[in-house]
């Protein structure tokens, strides 16, 4: 790549990118992780001169792990963290969240239902805000999945008083809010608590329209009723501490 090339990726961003974590978690997406490693790693190389892609394994049934340790042979970048046992989605991504060493903080999901791309079009929310939600504006998702949403994220503007639409989708934020706020949850709820208490500590906080893929890999497993009941239960049990 030459140096016209690099400087026109940058300037697309809209912000200099210069210091970033990319975040992943990772769940029998053995089909999409490569992909996505190798997406990620591509437009980072244009847009930043300091950043890590940091995937963890969480206990991932099929040959996830296999392949990501391969990856490592070719991507510098690329750290990895693995959990033998489950932990769900809930403890992985906040620990992912926290584990990134970069000053912007940008997640993805291992199931490439968001292109890396979408951090270009994030960035755009950066000009004036510290942190910046995708917003799904047409889901590629069951009729199921997009009526759980629909009143999850009600409820949360009913406990919360937030105007919020999608705080369970991918985020781009300044790492220098941990330093403001400290997460509790260990469920999937820890995404909008984390959205609320950035916006509670005074962090100005954007939602951006963005692209979301159809599902090709296994996934997570946030459809189980066991996690939406612990996911909306801690929603109504923090809404006296967040």
């Amino acid at each position: 790549m030459n140096r016209t090339q690099t400087s026109s990726a940058r300037s697309r961003a809209g912000i200099p990118v210069q210091s970033i974590s990319v975040v992943i978690p990772a769940y029998n997406d053995e089909t999409t992780i490569a992909r996505l490693v190798q997406d990620t790693d591509c437009l980072l190389q244009e847009i930043s001169s300091d950043y890590e892609i940091v995937v963890i394994n969480d206990g991932s049934k099929d040959t996830t792990w296999n392949v990501l340790q391969d990856l490592t042979k070719k991507f510098k970048n690329l750290r990895l963290l693995n959990h033998e046992q489950n932990q769900g989605y809930g403890r992985t991504i906040k620990e992912l969240y926290m584990c990134g060493n970069k000053e912007l903080v940008f997640s993805l999901p291992g199931d490439y239902q968001f292109a890396p791309k979408e951090l270009l079009t994030m960035a755009q929310g950066l000009h004036k805000n510290d942190f910046v939600i995708g917003h799904r504006v047409k889901r590629n998702d069951p009729p199921r999945r997009k009526i759980q949403s629909g009143i999850y994220n009600l409820m949360l503007r009913i406990f919360y008083g937030c105007s919020f639409k999608d705080v369970n989708s991918i985020k781009l934020f300044r790492k220098e809010i941990f330093n403001h706020i400290k997460l509790e949850s260990d469920t999937p709820f820890v995404d909008a608590e984390l959205c609320i208490r950035a916006h509670k500590a005074g962090f100005k906080v954007v939602e951006i329209p963005i692209e979301h893929l159809p599902r090709l890999s296994q996934g997570a497993s946030g459809g189980k009723f066991s996690v939406i009941w612990d996911t909306f239960s801690d929603l109504v049990k923090m809404s006296s501490r967040v």
